[in-house]
């Protein structure tokens, strides 16, 4: 009994100490936790609960101000509300998109696409699943905010689109990619963009983009565990640090808000191009290009068969048709013929050619635009009536090479360096580029299209502009620019452009400007000249219109039996006043209902420059009347003075 008590005993005390030895261990082991988390990971995970307490919300940046040159806004802000998703604080993601996608009758797909473009970025940084929330979806997610931890409705500053916004000049704004976010904040860590951030990506928008952004500010909040701000801490008298957002730099343009709207009034209906400029210094006044596109479906996200439809649009509403659409130019490239022959001495004012209404030359037959001819012409006569015949022998007896000579002088054939849109060259053909090109030699027949601005020739609406901006000021060559000045959000001159002259047009003599003026006056002026329609009362016009085929067509067939793509294009170039002119206008209307470059081009071109006109003399007037009311008001000041000095000498 003794021994089996004492095994017993023995038995008892084993389990005794092993019992305490594991209840120690397990005492030990929660102490070491305890003071391995309160302790030495005290502050990591003070942290983390931190970050769990206390939220940090990003306040967006407004985008600099985009004035025109008289101070009205073009392109300002507005807010907007964007339903943000922050997945570090949302426990059951698909319950939650289920619950978004009822409330919002949006498809959960949706949702999903725009977390899978966030993939890799840390859980605490909020993304954008829908822009542009209405009052109603707003109130909706308010509503149902405890259903909903991890989302949140964000108010953001945007773009505010107006109907006479030019959408190519302007650019749009459109959400950044990864790849592109990653190569800007390599390039600039100080500044980082984030996913759901808007980036310009044409016009404006695009090349001011550094200066426009701003720089975005943050606040903390305090939340509970559904992520609702509370307001405890502050009701104790603390309160969280902020950084206020600092706002983007304002961009004063050299456009005219009033000119541009007159512009895109006077082209309605119309695709193609119009550009506006000043000839003494090469400030855009006006610039349009038609189809356009609506720069607010950018901003807020384009759907797949929206984007279908403006890539597969014929004429091309995404493209900058101002710097980027080639034309051949027509009857508006006879004044660089005329130019070049006046210089090479094969023509003079006076000298004339007989227009049997076609013009032979080996065994082919180059028809004139009047079938029945015009007689015998001199130079401004054939510039008057668009005589084909006149430029097709003056350009043949020229030659090919001296006609470039000339044009390449006036600044075609190469960029003019605007650095907005995509800009292209245009084509000024010579014997060397058609055998590098085609590997064949220039040949005889290949001169009188070129003559007429037709065949290989090819420029863009901003270069004829400047062409007949360069016939205006006598040969000064500018670079046309759109941005006059920059300022930052406190008032101060970042950057201002001063006008820069790219050549001077040695080649030509200022006697030949002055005859060519005078000459492209008559086209307007004249009763019987074929620019006629832009004649604008109270002010000279000087100009040339051009019509320009697509396809080769039998003459003067009727174009209501020709299909839309076929029809002429048509083109009209000039500048007001004749002497020391302060307007140049480039109007191309592509594949014209009306007709030609007379009938369907100079009308607009003739309501642009009345516009010009009307709104400098109204500014002029307003300008006269505040003056009068400034001095008005001075008098009576002076009056007392005067009286108040009498009684000073009186007593």
């Amino acid at each position: 009994m003794t021994r089996i008590h004492k095994q017993e005993s023995l038995l008892i005390e084993s389990r005794f100490m092993w019992a305490s030895i594991a209840i120690l261990g397990v005492i030990s082991g929660l102490l070491f936790r305890l003071w391995y988390v309160q302790i030495y990971k005290g502050e990591y995970y003070k942290d983390i609960s931190e970050r769990n307490r206390v939220r940090r919300i990003e306040i967006p940046a407004p985008r600099g101000i985009i004035y025109d040159r008289n101070g009205d806004v073009m392109l300002g802000n507005s807010p907007f509300f964007d339903l943000v998703f922050i997945p570090q604080y949302v426990s059951d993601r698909d319950t939650t998109f289920k619950v978004l996608a009822r409330l919002l009758h949006v498809p959960t797909a949706r949702f999903e696409h725009r977390l899978e473009m966030a993939q890799g970025q840390p859980k605490f940084l909020p993304i954008t699943l829908k822009r542009n929330l209405s009052q109603h979806e707003v109130s909706i997610i308010e509503a149902n905010k405890i259903f909903l931890p991890g989302i949140e409705v964000r108010t953001s500053p945007r773009r505010d689109y107006g109907p006479d916004v030019p959408p190519h000049v302007i650019g749009y704004l459109r959400e950044i990619d990864p790849k592109a976010m990653d190569t800007l904040n390599t390039q600039n860590p100080d500044n980082p963009y984030l996913l759901g951030d808007l980036i310009g990506k044409q016009g404006l928008e695009a090349r001011w983009e550094k200066y426009l952004r701003g720089r975005r500010g943050y606040r903390l909040i305090q939340v509970d565990a559904f992520g609702r701000q509370t307001q405890s801490f502050e009701e104790n008298g603390w309160q969280y640090p902020s950084v206020a957002a600092i706002p983007g730099s304002d961009l004063e343009l050299t456009m005219d808000k009033e000119l541009q709207k007159a512009a895109r009034e006077a082209f309605a209906g119309k695709n193609g191009a119009v550009v506006v400029l000043n000839p003494q210094n090469g400030e855009i006044l006006a610039a349009l290009s038609e189809p356009g596109f609506d720069p607010r479906a950018m901003q807020s996200g384009l759907s797949g068969e929206d984007w279908r439809r403006l890539t597969e649009n014929p004429f091309k509403p995404l493209l900058d048709k101002t710097t980027g659409g080639e034309f051949p130019p027509g009857s508006v490239y006879k004044p660089v013929v005329a130019m070049a022959a006046l210089e090479e001495h094969v023509v003079d004012p006076y000298k004339t050619y007989h227009c049997p209404g076609h013009f032979t030359l080996g065994n082919r037959r180059f028809y004139c635009h009047e079938r029945r001819g015009h007689g015998t012409v001199n130079l401004q006569l054939a510039m008057m009536k668009s005589c084909d015949v006149y430029f097709y022998q003056v350009g043949v007896e020229l030659g090919v090479d001296r006609i470039a000579k000339y044009a390449k002088a006036l600044g075609l054939g190469q960029p003019l360096g605007i650095k907005l849109n995509m800009e292209r060259p245009g084509l000024i053909p010579t014997s060397a580029w058609k055998m590098l090109v085609h590997r064949f030699p220039w040949a005889a027949g290949d001169t009188p299209n070129i003559s007429i601005g037709q065949g290989y020739d090819l420029i863009t609406p901003v270069q004829m502009a400047n062409l007949y901006a360069v016939i205006a000021n006598g040969g000064k060559v500018f670079r046309p620019y759109v941005v006059n000045r920059v300022t930052n959000h406190v008032g101060e001159t970042v950057y201002e452009h001063q006008p820069e002259l790219i050549r001077k047009v040695a080649e030509i003599k200022p006697e030949t400007f002055q005859i060519l003026r005078n000459v492209l006056m008559a086209v307007v002026m004249d009763p019987k000249g074929t620019g006629k329609n832009a004649n604008v009362p109270g002010t000279t016009v000087a100009g040339k219109t051009g019509s320009v085929q697509v396809v080769s067509l039998k003459k003067n067939r009727n174009q209501a039996d020709v299909s839309m793509n076929w029809k002429e294009h048509a083109m009209f170039a000039a500048f007001s006043p004749v002497e020391n002119a302060e307007i140049a206008v480039a109007i191309v209307s592509q594949n014209d209902m009306v007709g030609g470059g007379g009938r369907s081009a100079a009308p607009v071109a003739g309501k642009i420059i009345e516009a010009y006109w009307r709104l400098k003399n109204e500014k002029a007037a307003l300008a006269a009347a505040n003056k009068d009311i400034h001095q008005v008001d001075k008098k009576p000041a002076a009056a007392e003075a005067t009286s108040n000095e009498k009684q000073e000498k009186t007593f």
